[in-house]
């Protein structure tokens, strides 16, 4: 008997078994789909993305110079006082 590759999961299994000893699916039957690949990294990206796109932020937040802030102005409450400098 001839040993073929399941075109599954690719391991060798005789010529006429029902079913791959390790992946449990037919031998001859095809492929899964690519969709579910697809689908796959779409989730990994869309989990990814807001962590990614966060830290990006706050890392540009931390960059971004501090704007001055203004100095209260000293007035004196007394006419004749002239306030120090």
């Amino acid at each position: 008997m001839a040993l073929k590759p399941c075109k599954v999961c690719g391991t060798l299994n005789a010529e006429g078994v029902d079913t791959c000893l390790s992946c449990g699916h037919d031998p001859e039957a095809s492929k899964r789909p690519a969709i579910f690949r697809y689908v796959a990294i779409a989730v990994a990206v869309s989990l990814t993305m807001p962590i990614v796109l966060g830290l990006f932020n706050w890392i540009l937040w931390q960059l971004k110079p501090k704007s001055p802030q203004p100095q209260p102005s000293r007035v004196s409450w007394v006419a004749n006082e002239i306030p120090d400098r």
